[in-house]
């Protein structure tokens, strides 16, 4: 069985797929992850040198990587449900869940992290809210397609992993 935790950038995919694959037995991954990992790139780096459109294209190809793939959490990157028939192509492969997250709850842990963020990089407060706001809207549609949606910034890990 596949698990694919979706949502928007910074919602706890990563964090809260770790935590559920070992509480299943199953092995974690993060697309995000396997892109750099293939092409010795950061995430960052290939938005840089490479464009939205490429990285896109990449996030396709590790996809089809992903359909031979057993027992495994997959965290994917905020925009890989969004883009094509992605969407559909997870459902197929396995159960989706969405973490769904505020706007500002959402800018909150960006200003908190570490990891870099390429399509929120150069922006201050105002600008970073409209942008968030506006780009979650235009994936919302996406997102609620999920098999199951919880509300993550609400409740704490251990009750997000017990609802799944």
């Amino acid at each position: 069985m596949k698990i694919f935790l979706v949502g928007y950038m910074l919602c706890g995919k990563s964090t809260i797929g770790r935590k559920l694959a070992k509480k299943l037995g199953y092995d974690f991954s993060d697309t995000d992850k396997m892109i750099e990992n293939k092409y010795h790139l950061s995430v960052e780096k290939i938005f840089e040198q490479y464009g939205e459109q490429t990285f896109r294209i990449l996030e396709k190809e590790i996809l089809k990587e992903i359909k031979s793939l057993d027992n495994i959490v997959i965290a994917t990157g905020g925009g890989l449900p969004c883009f094509g028939n992605n969407m559909n192509a997870l459902k197929q492969m396995g159960r989706t869940i969405y973490l769904k997250m505020s706007p500002k709850s959402i800018i909150a842990r960006h200003k908190i992290s570490k990891r870099p963020r390429p399509l929120l990089k150069g922006k201050d407060d105002e600008q970073l809210l409209d942008f968030v706001t506006k780009s979650l809207e235009e994936r919302e549609f996406f997102y609620q397609q999920a098999d199951i949606i919880i509300r993550s910034e609400s409740i704490d890990i251990a009750e997000i992993i017990a609802k799944i």
